[in-house]
């Protein structure tokens, strides 16, 4: 029997697991082993690892102390405070006791603000948006109440509303206990776009504000400023011919486009057979017919900002593509709306992305366009429509909605990449054009100089 190796004095041992994995130890139990040559050297080393073991106790108690005091000081405190010092030192040091006098008006200061930070938040806040979408150009509208819920009286306060990258603040009065203040809300809406509104926060600061405590409440709501839409008469959506479907050059037995008869063959229905063809060549016929698809309607939304000559067109081709979408999902016809995903600048040659927005309602159409913008870093409109020919082939009519720097070349090929018995046409939005309509090859033009010329032009069009 094997006998363990006698301890020495200022021999100190804890047991270790570990398991070996592909980057090195990984250590399951943790175990400590120390050892002291000597009893009177290993005094001093223990004293000196509890030196540092309060050492490092100590560096995290200031540094959680440091965050702190940073985080209820304001600017004006910090100044209060290095005055305080700073009269302190050069009054003890040179015995001029105007600085001494100075530094005590601070400290005297500093610890009236004190008793401001001690205590619970006396206010309950309740924030909510009246509406959470709107028109841009629109205001929207929201209210908070601010409510006293304890015993005592709630000083004068400050309440702050993130809005964006803005911020919105109000002065609570003095609140006896249960009473409510009602502060309402304007949230301006002048461009579209999508904003996180909250959460509110409470300051409750002294006098003086050196000193101030934040506390939030509510959550982030979201607000959607949808583009501006027009309403388009149903009849001016008549590019399309055949409101029940579209015919292919697929063939099949049973649909409602006849277009042929031919012998029976094993299968078929005993329906579909054309007595008066069997009669006139004493062999079974039967109808055939071409496969017929519903017609969808698809918006291509042009991103790449080169084709847009200021922000107020790609605004105006937002919202002309919002408009032909909300007609199209309330006539319930099958729409899709098409824009560009972002390809980083050196995958441009072989990564292509494209996103369709959810048309499943109005609203839910309004919401994503709420969020597009232009950008560089988008794929063109011809690789966007070839792309959108090689995903679905479902379109039968197609819109093209672009700015005025969009080059005839580009909507022509983008044109091109659907197939010849696709109805393309591409609204150019130009503020500075003229409403026109013409047509360049089987691609019919829209130039727009304001949204409203986007109905007459589809109306004369149906026409």
């Amino acid at each position: 029997m094997t006998q363990a190796p006698p301890r020495r004095r200022g021999d100190t041992r804890t047991h270790t697991r570990t398991s070996r994995t592909r980057t090195g130890y990984t250590h399951a139990t943790t175990r400590t082993h120390t050892q002291y040559a000597e009893e009177s050297r290993g005094r001093w080393v223990s004293l000196g690892l509890w030196g540092l073991r309060t050492g490092r106790s100590v560096a995290d108690w200031s540094r959680r102390a440091w965050r702190t005091v940073a985080s209820v000081t304001t600017p004006a405190g910090w100044a209060v405070i290095v005055w305080t010092i700073a009269g302190l030192t050069v009054g003890l040091a040179l015995g001029w006791g105007e600085f001494l006098i100075g530094a005590l008006v601070g400290l005297v200061l500093l610890l009236i603000a004190l008793p401001f930070l001690l205590g619970k938040e006396p206010y309950e806040v309740d924030f909510r948006l009246l509406h959470d979408a709107v028109v841009a150009g629109h205001d929207a509208e929201a209210e908070i109440v601010v409510r006293n819920r304890h015993s005592r009286l709630a000083l004068p306060g400050q309440v702050d509303v993130p809005v964006g990258e803005g911020l919105i603040d109000f002065h609570v009065p003095l609140l006896r206990k249960g009473s409510e203040h009602h502060e309402p809300l304007v949230i301006p809406g002048a461009r579209r776009g999508i904003i996180d509104v909250g959460p509110a926060t409470t300051i409750r600061a002294d006098p003086l504000r050196l000193v101030q405590r934040t506390f939030h409440w509510a959550d982030v709501q979201t607000l959607y400023i949808h583009p501006v839409t027009i309403a388009i008469p149903s009849t001016s959506m008549g590019f399309i011919r055949d409101l029940e479907g579209r015919a292919t050059r697929s063939l099949t037995n049973e649909d409602i486009s006849f277009h042929a008869v031919r012998e029976y063959a094993r299968g078929d229905a005993q329906r579909q057979i054309h007595w008066k063809s069997t009669a006139k060549t004493g062999t079974l016929m039967v109808r055939q017919f071409e496969e017929t698809r519903r017609s969808t309607l698809s918006i291509i939304l042009d991103l790449d900002e080169v084709n847009y000559a200021n922000e107020s067109e790609f605004e105006m081709a937002v919202s002309a593509a919002g408009s032909l979408g909300v007609r199209a999902v309330r006539d319930g016809r099958d729409v899709q709306v098409v824009i560009s995903g972002e390809v980083p600048e050196f995958a441009k040659a072989s990564v292509r992305s494209l996103a369709q927005l959810n048309v499943t309602t109005p609203r839910r159409l309004l919401d994503d366009l709420s969020g597009v913008e232009a950008a560089s870093t988008v794929v063109p409109l011809p690789t966007l429509t070839r792309m959108l020919v090689e995903v679905t082939n479902e379109t039968s009519l197609a819109f093209l909605v672009t700015g005025s720097r969009a080059e005839l070349s580009e909507l022509s090929a983008a044109a091109l990449a659907f197939p010849i018995d696709v109805a393309v046409a591409a609204v150019v939005c130009d503020p500075e054009s003229e409403p026109a309509m013409h047509a360049v090859g089987r691609t019919r033009i829209l130039s727009l100089g304001i949204l409203d010329d986007l109905r007459q032009l589809l109306a004369k069009g149906a026409r």
